[in-house]
């Protein structure tokens, strides 16, 4: 397996030593002060001997020098300057070309000889940052993952791979806004996507329908305020789910209708077979027999109104409304919510544990969400049916981060068996004996179109936890 080794940084190899740094400090100090002492000392001299001395001659010389050492000094600082100028402006302008003379008898060797050594540090620290840009935009060009880096204030694209290139069909992207030409809802999904959010969407290219999973993260390059976006391929995988979901439909199904469809063909054929029998033997119908066919026809109108309801009930599968998204406070939600239940739960002795903050706010839909809990709560309570005491349902709010609020629902019921948790949320499926089989899979309909999520985990004997995941 191939290995990448992290090149040691520049900071590591080459550095300025502190002792080195202040002792230059220490000598352009001692420079400095030195033409400050001596400027002090003639100019103190010069007043002496113009003023107090009959030298007045010897005073105009040390005026000379006194003059002279100021504008050395002058001179001396201002060249410092010229030189600590140029050399800030060439590292602003990522200028590496610049080198100052080393010459032990310059009065600057320090001065320069710190500058090239900093000027050496940058240039090495340059071509590290360049090394792994070059690198990343290989990683990036030859991932098989489609992947779109844009500027989030102007939409101007940074870097697009081979693979983003192949799935959208286009040479090359300058301007995200560009996407509005393949698919409008595109551009506006990859500009509103936040970070780890992961949406699904269906793009049609080239007369074929490509479902796409969708994420974001942001990164900061350069002072700029980059957005990265991954687009994957997910169809054959969407297709393979879906062609088993719709097995263990198919199969729910064929179990439902064959459990009414047969039993009313063999009644249907013992009526007939009756009916005929006696009409080949001319005679009235026995006692015995009018009393047997009406409680076959009774049976028949019981099964043809399950069956009826099972209808009924396909149907409110696929007919859940779109939701209202708006901020919701989850406790004035799962307050009324559980209200519903009080008797019940004042009759049963069943202990109500809440853990809910009052500041904590959700993106939902009210009555689809109070929809989904008060499925939960039945579910709940039909868990611990056969409990004779210690019953407890405890529903919690427990904050994920700063993106996502999850809800549990947790009961100490009798569980859900393992081959029966990756069924409960199929379209008809039931361990009850007088169950739909529906209020589940709505549930996770309900979850999904808030833009949401439901999870279970059960243990027979201990209970069950329901989550609800929610986008604060």
């Amino acid at each position: 397996m191939a290995s990448i080794h992290k090149k040691p940084s520049a900071t590591g190899t080459i550095t300025v030593n502190r002792g080195s740094a202040s002792a230059i400090r220490h000598k352009l100090m001692q420079k400095v002060a030195f033409r400050l002492i001596g400027i002090c000392f003639f100019g103190c001299l010069t007043g002496f001997l113009f003023f107090n001395s009959p030298y007045w001659m010897a005073g105009l010389w040390t005026a000379l020098i006194t003059v002279g050492l100021f504008l050395h000094t002058m001179q001396f600082v201002d060249r410092s300057e010229r030189k600590l100028t140029a050399f800030l402006q060439a590292l602003k302008q990522n200028d590496f070309s610049l080198t100052f003379s080393e010459h032990p008898t310059s009065d600057d060797y320090d001065l320069h000889r710190a500058f090239n050594q900093l000027n050496d540090i940058f240039k090495t620290l340059r071509s590290e940052r360049e090394s792994q840009h070059q690198l990343l935009q290989v990683v990036v060009e030859h991932a098989s993952a489609p992947m779109i880096c844009f500027e989030e204030d102007n939409g101007e694209v940074y870097l697009i791979n081979n693979a983003a290139k192949q799935l959208l069909q286009i040479p090359f992207l300058q301007k995200i806004n560009a996407l509005a030409r393949i698919d409008g809802e595109l551009m506006v999904l990859l500009r509103e996507i936040r970070d780890g959010q992961k949406k699904t969407f269906r793009l049609l290219q080239g007369g074929q329908v490509i479902f796409l999973s969708i994420s974001s993260q942001h990164i900061r390059f350069e002072y700029k305020q980059l957005k990265l976006v991954a687009l994957v391929d997910v169809t054959s995988e969407l297709a393979a789910r879906e062609a088993e979901s719709w097995h263990k439909l198919l199969r729910v199904l064929t179990h439902e209708i064959s459990n009414s469809a047969i039993p009313l063909s063999t009644l249907s054929s013992h009526i007939y077979s009756m009916v005929m029998t006696s009409r080949a033997q001319n005679r009235e119908l026995s006692t015995e027999e009018r009393k047997d066919i009406l409680e076959s026809l009774k049976i028949i109108d019981q099964r043809s109104h399950s069956l009826k309801e099972f209808v009924h009930n396909f149907r409110n599968v696929g007919q859940i409304p779109e939701p209202h998204i708006t901020r919701l406070s989850i406790e004035e939600v799962c307050r009324e919510a559980i209200h519903l239940f009080s008797k019940d739960f004042e009759r049963d002795q069943i202990q109500l544990i809440l853990s809910i903050g009052k500041e904590t706010t959700i993106y939902a839909d009210k009555n689809l969400t109070q929809q989904v809990l008060i499925n939960l709560v039945k579910n709940a309570l039909e868990a611990m049916s056969n409990m004779k005491d210690g019953k407890q349902i405890e529903i919690k709010v427990v904050q994920e981060g700063n993106r996502f609020v999850n809800l549990m629902i947790r009961d100490n019921g009798t569980g859900i068996d393992k081959e029966d948790l990756d069924q409960i949320f199929i379209p008809f499926y039931t361990t009850k004996k007088n169950g739909s089989g529906i209020g589940l899979s709505i549930s996770q309909q309900i979850m999904q179109k808030q833009r949401g999520d439901i999870r279970v985990h059960s243990e027979p004997g201990k209970g069950s936890i329901f989550t609800l995941s929610f986008s604060c």
